[in-house]
């Protein structure tokens, strides 16, 4: 049974120009790709899609990411816990 999505602990996303993504309450980084970004946040699971993205700072310590490249989406499920199964990824 997946873990609820834990409100209490933060979680930061701020964008600027679409080419630029800094974000903290990351816990996990599945993958990092440059087409493809998968990653489980304090808020769920996060997909982003792009183009040339690739990570510039990363320190899961502190769970902080930051990311350049040309963003198009981003998707959260409600899901803490866990891979990303390619079933999601195909919705």
């Amino acid at each position: 049974m997946a873990e609820a999505v834990n409100k209490n602990k933060p979680h930061k996303l701020i964008i600027d120009n679409r080419n630029s993504m800094s974000m903290t309450g990351v816990t996990k980084v599945i993958s990092i790709d440059t087409d493809l970004v998968l990653l489980v946040t304090e808020q769920g699971k996060l997909k982003i899609t792009g183009k040339n993205m690739q990570a510039s700072t990363l320190d899961l310590d502190k769970g902080i990411l930051e990311l350049t490249g040309n963003f198009n989406t981003m998707v959260y499920s409600g899901e803490k816990e866990g891979a990303l199964s390619l079933k999601s990824l195909f919705k």
